[in-house]
């Protein structure tokens, strides 16, 4: 009795094995004419979830060719101008590409006797290499759509075909595209709110890379204090400053972070410590002179960026920050003086006033001759001459302001 049941279990076995292959090949009979791409979708689905033949190539090698049919057709309309659907198009276009990523794993896998005979390796490196296009142009239709959750898919599976074994010999990062669909999926991702780790992973690749890599640290910077991840923004800004310490951005950033949280030793140490492994950088010197200015430590702001001057003289920011410390150094003498009784003693203070905004000219004048039409260097001068009393250039000064404002 025991051996009747067996028998019939075995053959219960059997039967729905070859029900599933006969879904398997059904599917792939429903690709030809008459075209039945409903019925091959819900036949090799069924394959697919079976466990008789969820484990084999060629279930998937059909489910490819299955779920590109269905884009295909979709993308024949979109072609035709006529009513078509980009959700199913993106849908079963990732499905295809994993479908075939699936059945390359399992071509290789070796089989009841331990030999391992590929079968779909060739067409299916082929069929990917071709899929890429497929993946970077939709991506780029839904971008352009703001649809930038579906673009993030689509790009990152573009993104990350170099890692599947199968294609791991096509050197697809060699393609000219690859980094610059990166960058754009960083975009993407960064206005998908469950897509910001993505756009950070693709930053941090890309700075790696060094593609763009000024722009990913500023970036990651953002990032990583939108996420509140300290840690991370502070250790990207000191990297990204040993590497580009020209960038007034990154070094700002960091300068005021450390102002921010009352780390002014800090701030001070790590500008010094920059300053003598690099004392020919005039950049950081003006970012301690503008740390001195936030400090309204004046005198000190002058000393330093007078520095600055003395090793790029053309420096706009150089001259300017000089003019803009003296000019506020003698606004806080004047306010001090103005609380002076003695006539004698306030008008021998206001003559040291007078004097200090006058110090701040030449340095102005300066900042005006590299930029002539910096309207904010030259609301400052025009302040400086009236309160030196050169009325002829405080007009002279008010007239270029107006035309450039007109």
């Amino acid at each position: 009795m025991k051996k009747i049941v067996m028998t019939a279990l075995m053959l219960a076995i059997a039967t729905c094995a070859f029900s599933q292959k006969k879904n398997v090949s059904g599917a792939e009979g429903k690709l030809y004419e008459p075209v039945d791409l409903p019925g091959a979708k819900a036949q090799i689905e069924l394959a697919m979830a079976d466990p008789s033949t969820a484990n084999q190539a060629k279930t998937y090698w059909v489910a490819g060719q299955v779920y590109f049919k269905i884009y295909e057709d979709e993308f024949k309309k979109k072609a035709m101008n006529a009513s078509y659907d980009q959700n199913i198009m993106d849908e079963n276009l990732l499905k295809s590409v994993d479908a075939y990523i699936k059945c390359a794993e399992l071509d290789v896998k070796p089989n009841e006797k331990g030999k391992i005979k590929p079968k779909y390796q060739k067409e299916i490196k082929s069929t990917l290499k071709q899929y890429t296009n497929y993946l970077v142009n939709e991506g780029l239709e839904n971008f352009n759509k703001k649809n930038y959750e579906s673009a993030v898919n689509l790009w990152g599976k573009y993104l990350d075909m170099p890692k599947v074994p199968v294609m791991q010999s096509e050197n697809l990062k060699a393609d000219t595209m690859y980094n610059e669909i990166k960058f754009y999926t960083v975009h993407a991702a960064s206005s998908v709110p469950s897509k910001k780790q993505e756009a950070i992973k693709f930053m941090e690749e890309l700075k790696n890379d060094n593609y763009k890599a000024e722009t990913m640290y500023e970036w990651l910077y953002d990032a990583y204090k939108n996420a509140g991840e300290t840690d991370k923004f502070v250790k990207t800004l000191q990297e990204g400053i040993e590497k580009f310490p020209s960038n007034k951005f990154l070094m700002g950033s960091l300068i005021n972070y450390y102002l921010e949280s009352k780390k002014e030793n800090e701030a001070l140490n790590y500008l010094d410590a920059a300053i003598a492994k690099d004392p020919q950088n005039p950049q950081y010197y003006l970012v301690k002179g503008e740390m001195f200015l936030k400090q309204a430590k004046f005198a000190e702001a002058i000393s330093i960026c007078e520095k600055a001057i003395g090793i790029d003289p053309n420096s706009f920011d150089a001259q300017y920050y000089t003019g803009f410390a003296y000019i506020k150094k003698a606004e806080g003498m004047d306010n001090a003086a103005n609380n002076i009784k003695n006539q004698k003693k306030y008008l021998a203070e206001k003559k040291k006033v007078k004097a200090e905004f006058g110090k701040a000219v030449p340095f102005l004048e300066n900042a005006r001759k590299i930029k002539p039409e910096d309207v904010t260097n030259l609301n400052l001068l025009k302040t400086a001459y009236y309160r030196v009393g050169n009325g002829a250039k405080y007009k002279e000064i008010e007239n270029v302001i107006k035309k450039l404002n007109n």
